[in-house]
Parts: C-alpha cells; structure tokens; sequence
C-alpha cells in the first residue's frame, strides 16, 4: 500500500513538473488548446502501472497545482473537463485492449473533446465545436507522441511488452 502511495505522489509531482515545462512552451499554431500533453505521460504511466483510481487522482493534482501555479482558475476548468473525459476514455480503451499509442490518442482525443464542451457551457454556444476537426487531429497526432514516448519508458524501465 505505502509504495503505491509513494509512487502515486512521485507521479503528481513528475505530471506538475511537465506541466510547468510544457507551459514554457509557445503554442504549436494559432489555434487554442492544442499543447503536446506531455505530462500524459505520466497518466499514462499511472494507468498501467498502477491502477485508474490512481491515475485519476494524480490528474487531479496535477490539475488543481498546476492551473493555481502557472495558469489560473479559469483554466482549470478547462483542464478539468478535458482531464477527467481523456482518463475515462484512456481507461475504457485499455480495457478494450488498445495499444498503449491508442490508449493515449484516445486520451488526446477526448481531452480535446472535453475541454470543447466546457467552452460550449460556459460560452454558451455550440460555435466553438467548428474547431472539432482540428482537434481530433490533434489529439491523434500529439496523442500518438506522447504514447509512444510511453512506451519506450516502459520498456525501458518497466521492461513492458505489449
């Protein structure tokens, strides 16, 4: 149990610190909300090495700490909608057998899709869902990435196959 807890903090720390990272980054494009998602990774990593209620915590943290440190309150609800969709979706895609690049492009995928409806509510307009396509694409693409860096770091470190 005190090793899954001390793995879990270890984690919410490593997502924080590639949160801040990946904020010193300039966004990719011109369209809002698409960012590499690196700290993901560290999702992901809670997924199969932990268990999904772990991984939901840690993206909590990882949430709350970092949108109060680097961005603001008014981003974590963005980062709440789009969190709490990509790890419910990365969970059913693991049960469901998928690679882990798949697991983590349908996290992409979902983030972006969660984030979306949180602009549709509080915007109040469905407007905002004429940037769907681009953010599918997106999250299929920086998804991959991040899964595929996954996966090396499992292997080398977990010695995962998959």
């Amino acid at each position: 149990m005190y090793k899954n807890i001390s793995s879990a903090a270890m984690l919410a720390s490593l997502a924080i610190i590639f949160g801040y990272i990946e904020s010193l980054f300039p966004p990719f494009i011109s369209l809002p909300g698409i960012k590499l998602g690196i700290s993901n990774i560290v999702i992901l990593l809670a997924l199969y090495r932990l268990n999904r209620t772990t991984a939901i915590f840690i993206m909590l943290i990882k949430v709350v700490v970092s949108s109060l440190l680097f961005s603001g309150i008014n981003v974590m609800m963005y980062a709440l909608g789009g969190g709490i969709l990509s790890v419910l979706a990365m969970s059913i895609g693991q049960k469901a057998n998928f690679s882990i690049i798949g697991v983590s492009m349908l996290g992409g995928i979902f983030h972006n899709i969660g984030q979306l409806a949180v602009a549709a509510l509080i915007l109040g307009s469905t407007s905002v869902f004429y940037y769907m396509p681009a953010l599918i694409i997106s999250g299929i693409i920086l998804g991959g990435i991040t899964g595929y860096l996954c996966k090396v770091i499992m292997l080398r470190i977990f010695s995962y196959r998959q």
